[in-house]
């Protein structure tokens, strides 16, 4: 970010700047956070890992807005959503409701879409941390479409930092992977690894995320 900033921002008038330090920002916070949703599997040791990552990251795009010019800081940018949802991140890695075995589906999804922190994140980004406790059967988006992580994500993000297209895109992905894994699992057995309530969580939750990410 320092290279941007020294390299692209300075030679820029204020009010160019200004805008190039926000699409960045924007496009940046979108794509780190949708990267480390699918880490999987996650660990305590990657949580922790990723919880330093965010608050190095923070620091590395406010002095990018900062040298840009704007008069906005990092969290009022495109009105404040990809700051709330880089916040969010860090509440949604030591999210635990699925240590309760005894939950329904759903259960943990109703619990879930009370938490405050839900409506601040993109129904994406809750999708592919789920898929970081579910069994191997269940496979990644990413992996079903035949892509690493990053070209999944930089299909889902437009370089404006732009992230409607790719929220339909990854529920659709997100649906085919489980009925992939239901078809698999009749034919495979149950395995004892990971969590299998997880395809079930993930279609109850998709339809009323995406609903209220529509109002």
């Amino acid at each position: 970010f320092d290279n941007i900033a020294s390299t692209y921002l300075s030679p820029l008038p204020n009010e160019y700047a200004s805008i190039v330090a926000s699409t960045v920002a924007t496009f940046s916070i979108y794509s780190f956070v949708s990267n480390a949703a699918m880490i999987r599997p996650l660990g305590e040791t990657s949580r922790l890992r990723l919880t330093q990552d965010l608050a190095d990251f923070e620091l590395s795009l406010e002095q990018l807005v900062f040298k840009g010019g704007t008069s906005l800081s990092l969290s009022q940018i495109a009105g404040g959503k990809p700051y709330s949802e880089l916040r969010a991140m860090r509440q949604l890695l030591f999210w635990n409701m699925l240590d309760d075995k005894t939950l329904s589906p759903a259960e943990v999804a109703k619990a879930l879409l009370r938490e405050t922190w839900v409506k601040d994140v993109r129904p994406s980004t809750l999708f592919h941390f789920l898929f970081s406790f579910a069994p191997t059967l269940l496979t990644s988006p990413h992996h079903f479409k035949r892509m690493d992580a990053h070209q999944y994500v930089g299909a889902m993000i437009k370089l404006d930092g732009s992230v409607d297209d790719g929220e339909a895109s990854a529920w659709m992905t997100t649906m085919a992977c489980c009925d992939a894994y239901q078809q698999r699992e009749s034919v495979e057995g149950s395995m004892s690894d990971g969590d299998r309530r997880v395809g079930a969580i993930l279609m109850i939750l998709g339809p009323e995320l995406l609903r209220r990410r529509r109002q």
